[in-house]
């Protein structure tokens, strides 16, 4: 799995700790076939357990993979001008394929 981190989204992890972590989860209420989508923070999200680092530049990155699966690339990117955010893509997709 390569990682591709923008240099807005790394810049905006390293002012908050360097370390972020990235998971793939269900919505909360769903209906059935609702695909995971990707999620990132730069504070561990509480209840979840079984992340492995992802070899990034300059940063520590976490990632949890659904059932072992894993993208080709994992992408970084930053959302938002008002609140900024750091978000997550699967092979270019918010949402696990």
């Amino acid at each position: 799995m390569r990682v591709d981190v923008s240099a807005e989204a790394g810049e905006f992890v390293r002012g908050r700790g360097g370390k972020l972590w990235v998971w793939a989860a269900h919505p909360r209420v769903c209906c059935w076939g609702t695909p995971a989508y990707m999620h990132a923070a730069t504070v561990p999200p509480p209840g979840l357990s079984g992340f492995h680092p992802a070899h990034s530049d300059g940063l520590d990155v976490w990632f949890r993979a659904p059932a072992g699966r894993m993208p080709d690339v994992l992408e970084i990117g930053m959302r938002g001008r008002r609140h900024p955010r750091v978000e997550a893509y699967w092979d270019g997709c918010t949402f696990v394929l």
